[in-house]
């Protein structure tokens, strides 16, 4: 695993931030002037039990919370001056957060929960779906797509939620005791995926405290009661991806997933899907849409009043221009 240059340019540094809690009448001094500088392509564990501020820390960093003193900057930008509305798009753009809890949407299925950051970012519809399958499959989870979090296992929902994270592909990747709530074999499935993103050169900071999950990072910075106490340089990093019996985006689309003579090809990537499914597996398009592609048309279907082009009559947007059906379409038959 490469490590990059010292002499590369920090994409995030904090500079002797304090962060005081007020409780009651007493004050809290959760931070104490930290100071440390994580630069382009590291893989940084931040360890320290109970209590010593590093979650504080990592929501700092996150531009979750303002430090109390001192200044973070985050791709060369001051971010502990910005006004609140400059603080959530550097958020949104630049930042991609992995939570030990997944803090997943419960009744949303794993591309609409990965399709929150692009929202955000006010990405069409179309795209954000193909965005987020794209996501899911990289994962690994390319046939889980519309699966809701109650019918996945914990690692699959932290797969969701690290397809989350890198959905809007982050400047930096943020990670709070990513497999602290998993069993050993998908917390190795985790840092192995982890691990292939870091080897694709995103950045990667992870707070945890276990000193296994620690030892694959390239560093680790330890910290106690509000300070950096120890960093340590790794030279030979654990690999998850020799421990695990998962691989990183296995083939999640396996082309002979799906028996042929009884799948539904996708007109726009020729994969083949299982008959019930509404989406792609591997693109992301609708698949009723990909019919509609097909050649011979849509029998008996509306035509777009805007682009002309033929649809379903039970559609409530038009296929190719995006058009409501409501207003531009006018049916050959009653929807």
């Amino acid at each position: 695993m490469s490590q990059q240059p010292n002499t590369a340019f920090p994409v995030l540094m904090v500079q002797d931030v304090r962060k005081i809690y007020k409780m009651g009448d007493s004050e809290v001094h959760a931070l104490k002037g930290m100071s440390l500088a994580v630069r382009p392509g590291e893989l940084v564990a931040i360890m320290g039990t109970s209590g010593s501020g590093k979650s504080t820390l990592l929501q700092i960093m996150g531009c979750l919370d303002r430090p109390t003193d001192g200044n973070v900057y985050i791709d060369g930008q001051d971010v502990g001056t910005m006004p609140d509305p400059e603080l959530a798009k550097v958020r949104n753009k630049k930042l991609g957060f992995i939570f030990q809890s997944f803090n997943l949407m419960p009744h949303e299925t794993a591309a609409h929960n990965v399709e929150i950051p692009l929202q955000y970012a006010g990405i069409g519809r179309k795209e954000r779906r193909q965005l987020a399958v794209q996501a899911l499959v990289t994962v690994g989870l390319g046939d889980r797509v519309d699966h809701k979090p109650a019918e996945l296992s914990g690692g699959q929902r932290q797969r969701v939620a690290i397809a989350r994270a890198i959905v809007n592909q982050p400047l930096v990747i943020l990670a709070d005791e990513p497999t602290g709530a998993l069993d050993v074999k998908s917390g190795l499935d985790v840092m192995n995926i982890l691990q292939e993103f870091n080897r694709q050169g995103r950045t990667i900071i992870m707070v945890t405290h276990d000193p296994g999950i620690a030892e694959h990072a390239q560093r680790i910075i330890r910290i106690s009661d509000g300070i950096v106490v120890d960093e340590e340089v790794v030279s030979s990093p654990r690999l998850a991806g020799a421990e695990s019996v998962s691989q990183v985006a296995p083939a999640a689309v396996k082309p002979d997933a799906v028996p042929r003579d009884v799948g539904v090809p996708c007109s726009s990537c020729g994969t083949n899907n299982r008959p019930a499914v509404r989406y792609c597996r591997n693109c992301g398009l609708p698949l009723e849409e990909a019919e509609a592609l097909m050649p011979g048309g849509v029998p008996g279907g509306a035509r777009c009043r805007v682009c002309d082009i033929e649809n379903r009559t039970a559609a409530r947007f038009c296929r190719s221009c995006g058009a409501k059906t409501d207003e531009p379409l006018s049916g050959t038959a009653p929807r």
